[in-house]
């Protein structure tokens, strides 16, 4: 069996191209707002604290174009669900800590229709919410994948009546 590794932030698989946008039209207006408080800083001599405000506001894209590198080079810190061979690993949200556990300790998996309830032999409910995956490919994916995984380790799958 693979191992499946499931992003699971809001708007999945679409949100990259949108920041991407937002992020160079914020930089535009911070290059035209830093212009005009030159303007003010060197022609009118009339920097006071709203000016302050507006030049500190105006570093904001610089501090999301750093953001969105370092979780390019730490895409651990995004929420996920990993289905490996031998266990599951998710993180419910942004920099939380990550849960784990075993494939042995699970007694029971109730899989709803956008949520996946894993229960284990020691009354620990570990509850990830699919919500955030857009696409049903993707979600029928996972939802397959776990099936597979709780026949081939002969676990229970139980389906709530909706």
């Amino acid at each position: 069996m693979q191992e499946i590794s499931i992003r699971l932030f809001s708007s999945a698989y679409s949100v990259r191209s949108r920041l991407e946008r937002v992020l160079l039209l914020m930089a535009l207006l911070s290059i035209a707002l830093h212009g005009w408080l030159l303007y003010q800083l060197i022609a009118v001599k009339d920097f006071h604290s709203a000016m302050t405000f507006l030049y500190l506001f105006s570093l904001l894209p610089v501090c999301l174009f750093l953001a969105s590198m370092w979780l390019d080079k730490n895409p651990g810190y995004n929420r996920h669900l990993t289905l490996l061979t031998t266990g599951v690993r998710y993180r419910k949200g942004f920099m939380q800590p990550e849960h784990e556990f075993d494939w042995e300790e699970v007694d029971s998996i109730r899989l709803e229709p956008r949520q996946v309830v894993f229960l284990l032999k020691n009354e620990e409910q570990h509850e990830v919410s699919l919500q955030a995956i857009r696409s049903e490919e993707v979600l029928h994916r996972v939802r397959s994948g776990i099936l597979d995984i709780a026949a081939e380790k002969e676990i229970e799958i139980i389906h709530p009546q909706l």
